[in-house]
């Protein structure tokens, strides 16, 4: 319960953040965008993501744990001709004044369609590594393990839709270092995070581009409080257009 409090009273305070994020979904609604047909991705197929994101994180030692900054990303898929399997790999980066992360995971999944679209379902490998620093307090937590993911590919109108689904569950490693290294405590556990990411295939002035609107909760996050070291959950939000390299 004190986890659950503790969390609504940082969701609250930063509802502001999270205000500007879905701005980018207004555009793929809007008469500046022409939107295509939708499909399942065939082929070999290339993209760049760059956005804003915003972690919501625990207080580090009564300071404020939100921030607000950039991610970028790079993201390739392939699917095998005459076969459902398709392969995916994917890194990205967030930074804002306080947080950083890096991750990477590589995939396989199943597409099946339906009259109701595409669905689609796998598994693969996922690390993260996560650094959070504030006066001379630094925190990491790092999350390696296995992601599940299920997918829907429709169309909504005129409008395609790209809705995925996450399930992690890792094996998280955090630690503390304070007081000029003098200090230091770690902690090791499993945990999950669960994730939604919503995108729309649009053009934005003749440039063929998606929009990305994407939640996700870690379950447990390393924090330092009163003097111990513990976890905390927290909630990333991410707004980004997604281009096509290749």
């Amino acid at each position: 319960m004190a986890k659950s409090n503790t969390y609504l009273r940082r969701l609250r305070k930063s509802l502001t953040l999270a205000a500007i994020l879905p701005i980018s979904s207004f555009f793929a609604g809007s008469g500046i965008l022409d939107s295509q047909q939708a499909m399942a991705i065939e082929g070999t197929e290339l993209s760049g993501t760059v956005g804003v994101w915003a972690p919501l994180l625990p207080n580090v030692a009564g300071q404020d744990g939100d921030s607000i900054g950039t991610i970028i990303g790079l993201k390739g898929h392939h699917r095998f001709d005459g076969y459902r399997t398709s392969v995916e790999g994917g890194v990205q980066y967030g930074v804002t004044e306080d947080a950083e992360m890096f991750g990477f995971e590589f995939l396989l999944r199943d597409t099946w369609s339906f009259g109701i679209g595409d669905l689609s379902a796998g598994t693969g490998y996922s690390q993260m590594n996560w650094d959070q620093e504030s006066r001379g307090h630094d925190l990491s937590s790092d999350y390696r393990g296995a992601k599940i993911v299920g997918g829907w590919e429709t169309a909504f109108g005129n409008t395609p839709v790209w809705i995925d689904l996450s399930l992690g569950l890792y094996d998280m490693n955090g630690e503390y270092v304070g007081n000029g290294g003098a200090t230091r405590e770690s902690i090791d556990e499993f945990t999950t995070t669960w994730g939604i990411d919503v995108k729309t295939d649009t053009d934005m002035w003749g440039i063929p581009m998606r929009t990305v609107i994407g939640v996700n909760y870690l379950d447990d996050i390393t924090t330092w409080q009163n003097g111990a070291i513990g976890t905390d959950s927290a909630l990333v939000l991410t707004g980004a257009l997604e281009f096509r390299l290749f």
